[in-house]
């Protein structure tokens, strides 16, 4: 059966680079929410685009990803989304959607301490990669708040990913 990986954590947790490692690992398709908004609509601010416009956008690629991934879950191939997967809702719609073309779902949970998390935004933010997004780190404390931690009640196997110490650990749910 094929599995939809998804990468759920806060930005600058290390969900890409764990997604990366875990292409490697497993030869699945990788979607990272990031590079599509960047190559779609260029880098820009959040703040100067707005809120709801920003959404529009995310939203817009969320769809395009589904369509591209959905099909090659189809046709029995791993997908790994990484996306930040924040809401327990959001999270829940794809594994309800991976189940509808015949697949099964996986979280992982990358679980980063939030001085980590400062540090490694900081880093990013002076100089800041391709495909990747300037966050102001009162919008990550925004983040932080809006964020639910994934669960095994949420009908997926949960994978935890620890970097407490720069190195990830994993525990299963």
């Amino acid at each position: 059966m094929p599995t939809l990986h998804l990468i759920s954590g806060l930005p600058c947790s290390g969900k890409t680079t764990y997604a990366l490692g875990l292409r490697a690992g497993t030869g699945a398709a990788l979607f990272s929410l990031d590079r599509w908004l960047i190559t779609a609509y260029g880098q820009y601010e959040i703040a100067a685009v707005g809120h709801e416009e920003h959404t529009r956008r995310v939203l817009a690629c969320r769809e395009l990803i589904w369509d591209s991934a959905s099909e090659l879950l189809r046709r029995a191939a791993d997908v790994i989304l990484d996306d930040g997967f924040f809401l327990r809702h959001h999270r829940r719609r794809h594994i309800e959607r991976a189940a509808v073309v015949g697949a099964g779902a996986r979280i992982h949970f990358i679980d980063t301490p939030a001085g980590i998390v400062r540090a490694r935004l900081e880093q990013r933010n002076a100089a800041l990669p391709p495909f990747n997004f300037r966050i102001d780190p009162d919008t990550l404390v925004g983040f932080s708040g809006l964020f639910e931690v994934p669960s095994a009640e949420e009908s997926a196997d949960v994978v935890i990913v620890r970097e407490s110490t720069g190195r990830p650990s994993r525990d299963a749910q």
